[in-house]
């Protein structure tokens, strides 16, 4: 069985994949004054060195017609064989220094051995260095008159300026849907594959609008499912490829931080022979339409990472791609691209480890659910705990019978005793604060410092305080916070358990001591 991708290479201009880039070449050829200087700049497998050889051809063709080559004439015929000594194919990727350049300049300057026009094809022209780019740019400035040079390039970005305003750009771009399904369907009707509509859709999402990667792919599931392919199949096909290591699932280990789950996954995928490729093509294609929805572009869920780690990662990503050609350990770039992100975040995971697994806030839940009094179900009403009354506005009020403020002073000791295990913060703002008030299931507390009072009253702190004040007198209150005027004594302790009166020693300190920072630094040590 042939090869797809090189059976079905378009030989015409007509046959090009891409409808646009079409149009502009065949205008080109129309003309009776070519460019000598192409750039074909778009994404891999896109059909750029499929274009750039059908312009060679159509540039030298004998019975050129409304732009296309012939194909059948001598000049075609020497072309397609590959033997024509007039078109030189040069990888920039490996013939990168300014030698090679001074090598292809003394090509160019020698006229042809047979056709009209010498035609030079530098794939990956970007990787150039600058000295190669500066002795290219003299050779494309003033060209020899017989020839001409088509650059092909994925990052146009590194073409330098200066090069760039000398070339005429044809723009490439990944393939849309349409285009996509009239390449695979001239493959379906030549070789006569039995396929629905739904299984074509599903090959043609998994292409990344590759021309060339949905070719090759669709080769392969041939070779192993033969002139029938099912959905089911195609299924199993691509989860073999890339792994059932899904997206999501990856995206979930990295926000816990899971360095060695992670990386124990990859290797086994390694063994299991997953084609790395694929799979960090899959990863990167996920987490970029995670950050076009951090800027409401597209439709799904959106990440816990934020644009920061997003864009971290997509780079990350990116950078495995160019080492996927520099070292045979195929899982190694996506490995080092996971160790170095979560070492970059390791703070913001140990965060957010902490936080969703024992929260503040779920203690508070625990700690309510816990000691929350039961109900007897031999009483009508729980009068002990509540109990309505009539105010003299006639209002209907709820009074808490048997606490009183003289109680919760003398339980403020065993209180703090509560709460210092939730959070000891908030435990040393009430040693400096004062219980002076109490009606209605409300308990006012004298604070004597803005800073305090603001950080009592935060909600996940009025919580805490709330459940320590349920524990000790298994009644719900809530509570509100009023500065003092003057720093009045505090509070002397009385519990069960001795505790070293802090705020006796804010007080004494405070006297000589104004500074927020200070107190700040006398609470938490």
């Amino acid at each position: 069985m042939s090869v797809f991708h090189l059976k079905y290479r378009p030989a015409k201009i007509s046959e090009l994949d891409l409808v646009e880039v079409a149009n502009t070449l065949r205008n080109f050829l129309r003309s009776n004054d070519i460019p000598q200087s192409f750039l074909f700049s778009g994404p891999k497998g896109s059909g750029k060195t499929s274009a750039a050889r059908i312009l060679a051809r159509a540039i030298n063709c004998e019975d050129r017609k409304d732009g296309e080559p012939c194909n059948q004439c001598e000049n075609c015929q020497e072309i397609l064989k590959g033997g024509s000594i007039d078109i030189l194919e040069m990888d920039a990727a490996s013939n990168r220094g300014i030698e090679d350049v001074r090598n292809l300049k003394d090509k160019a300057y020698l006229s042809p051995s047979k056709l009209k026009f010498k035609v030079f094809i530098i794939d990956e022209v970007h990787m150039m260095t600058k000295e190669a780019f500066n002795a290219l740019l003299k050779l494309i400035e003033e060209p020899p008159k017989h020839t001409i040079f088509i650059l092909c390039t994925t990052d146009v970005s590194k073409i330098p300026d200066t090069v760039m305003s000398r070339l005429v750009k044809v723009d490439f771009r990944k393939g849309d849907k349409e285009a996509l399904r009239n390449s695979l369907q001239k493959i379906i009707k030549g070789e006569k594959i039995n396929i629905d509509d739904k299984t074509i859709d599903y090959i043609l999402d998994k292409s990344d609008g590759s021309f060339r990667n949905l070719q090759k792919n669709f080769n392969e599931l041939v070779l192993s499912f033969g002139e029938n392919i099912t959905f089911d199949d195609v299924i199993g096909f691509y989860i073999n490829k890339s792994g059932d290591y899904n997206e999501e699932e990856l995206e979930k280990d990295l926000l816990a931080g899971k360095t060695k789950n992670i990386l124990e996954k990859l290797e086994k995928m390694s063994n299991d022979g997953i084609d790395f490729v694929s799979l960090r093509q899959k990863f990167l294609e996920y987490f970029m339409n995670k950050l076009l929805l951090v800027f409401e572009v597209g439709s799904g869920k959106k990440s816990e990472l934020n644009l920061v780690q997003l864009e971290e990662w997509i780079s990350l990503l990116i950078r495995a791609a160019k080492q996927e050609k520099e070292t045979e350990i195929d899982q190694l770039p996506l490995e080092l691209a996971v160790i170095d992100f979560i070492n970059k975040n390791k703070g913001f995971f140990a965060k957010q480890i902490e936080e969703k697994s024992d929260s503040e806030v779920e203690k508070i839940e625990k700690i309510i659910k816990t000691l929350k009094p039961k109900k007897d179900e031999n009483k009508e009403v729980e009068d002990e705990v509540l109990v309505k009354k009539i105010d003299e506005n006639n209002s209907l009020i709820l009074e808490v019978t048997g606490i009183d403020l003289d109680k919760i002073i003398q339980s403020w000791g065993n209180i703090l005793l509560a709460i210092k295990p939730i959070n000891h913060s908030v435990e040393a703002f009430l040693r400096a604060a004062k219980p002076i008030k109490f009606v209605d299931r409300k308990l006012i507390l004298e604070v004597f410092y803005p800073f305090h009072k603001d950080r009592l009253e935060e909600p996940k702190n009025k919580k805490i305080v709330e459940a320590g004040l349920f524990q000790v007198l298994g009644v719900e209150l809530i509570f509100d916070c009023v500065l003092g005027k003057s720093r009045k004594a505090p509070l002397i302790i009385q519990n069960d358990t001795p505790v070293e009166s802090v705020s006796e020693q804010l007080v004494e300190k405070n006297d000589k001591k104004e500074d927020l920072y200070d107190v700040a630094k006398d609470i938490f040590g």
